[in-house]
């Protein structure tokens, strides 16, 4: 999935850098974006470095709470764990590498 980046100039609710759709739906935060299932939102005024990390933490959190169901905590959780790999979020067999990844069973 390509996802259109959108940087903002203030911090989200709740100082949040980063959000996509299904965390904020989670977290019932507004999400008001023309076309919002491929937009993934990142505060501007960070390094370029956690900007980067944002980006895919966002990625990953989206596709599991999407496509696995998971609770917004478990999702974030794994974000987490998945932003420390440094690798990019995977564009085609995303399962497998995660899972190789050692960051899905």
């Amino acid at each position: 999935m390509k996802y259109k980046i959108e940087y903002v100039k203030k911090k989200l609710k709740n100082g949040f850098i980063g959000m996509n759709k299904q965390a904020s739906a989670k977290l019932k935060i507004p999400f008001k974006h023309k076309h919002p299932e491929h937009t993934i939102i990142v505060y501007k005024n960070e390094p370029k470095k956690v900007r980067v990390h944002t980006i895919r933490h966002e990625q990953l959190e989206r596709y599991l709470l999407k496509n696995k169901h998971y609770s917004y905590h478990k999702a974030h959780q794994l974000a987490l764990k998945f932003e420390k790999l440094e690798k990019p979020f995977p564009k085609k067999d995303i399962k497998r590498k995660l899972i190789k990844w050692g960051i899905l069973r």
